[in-house]
């Protein structure tokens, strides 16, 4: 019997030890494979005095890409670069003054940047911007952006609230669903977005108020880029 038990004993232990010389599977987290992104087809929504131009008059076309990329530690980078064009005409960020040329915008992302995945933003969605419908973001956060015209810095630590999510903006550059244009002033945001389209979006302020300007101030500068590719994100959790 004492034969018999010593045996057991011994498969116990190297059955334990086989356990713990197999390798772990890492934990899957909103980082853990990291994110590549690239954007094209840039659109500037209107300029000073509105910046949100739901009917889509004002929307001007610009040419330009972006990248973001994360990486698996949870910091990364924003870099847009979008040019006017002779049909665009300048950008209008403040009450005086034009912009126009080459812009470059770019962020560093980091701990900071209030990063979420696979949420419900804006509308009526606690926290959300009202300003916007409702609508599914594959990835959103927020950062201070720095503004280069033909690489002379314009505007340093501009606020800045950027979206990779389902489309809002028709291709007349509009807001609207059924010839029904978007307003906050409606008690039903939802139903405004295509998810069979996906778009990114850049929204830059500064902490100066302005109550002439939509939104409300002294600085705004509002992108949409219509063409996205998702070269590398996250793989779902569990798999």
């Amino acid at each position: 019997m004492s034969y018999r038990i010593l045996i057991l004993i011994g498969v116990v232990a190297a059955m334990v030890g086989l356990f713990f010389m197999l390798p772990s599977k890492p934990p899957t987290s909103a980082t853990s494979s990291g994110w590549a992104v690239r954007a094209n087809s840039p659109e500037v929504i209107g300029g000073y005095g509105d910046n949100l131009c739901y009917d889509g008059k004002g929307v001007q076309t610009l040419s330009g890409t972006l990248s973001f990329t994360l990486s698996r530690d949870g910091t990364g980078s924003l870099d847009a670069s979008v040019s006017t064009t002779e049909s665009s005409g300048p950008l209008h960020p403040t009450s005086s003054g034009a912009v126009s040329g080459t812009i470059r915008i770019t962020s560093r992302i980091d701990t900071t940047s209030k990063l979420q995945e696979d949420v419900t933003i804006n509308g009526d969605i606690s926290g959300g911007d009202p300003n916007f419908p409702q609508t599914h973001a594959l990835l959103t956060g927020k950062g201070a952006f720095d503004v280069y015209v033909d690489g002379e810095l314009l505007y340093e630590g501009l606020q800045g609230e950027w979206s990779l999510a389902d489309a809002v903006r028709r291709s007349d550059g509009s807001i609207r669903q059924s010839g029904l244009v978007y307003s906050p002033l409606l008690r039903d945001k939802s139903g405004f977005s295509d998810p069979k389209r996906t778009e990114f979006t850049l929204l830059l302020h500064s902490d100066v108020p302005d109550l002439n300007n939509k939104p409300p101030y002294s600085v705004v500068l509002h992108l949409v880029f219509s063409e996205v590719t998702i070269e590398k994100q996250p793989s779902v959790t569990g798999e």
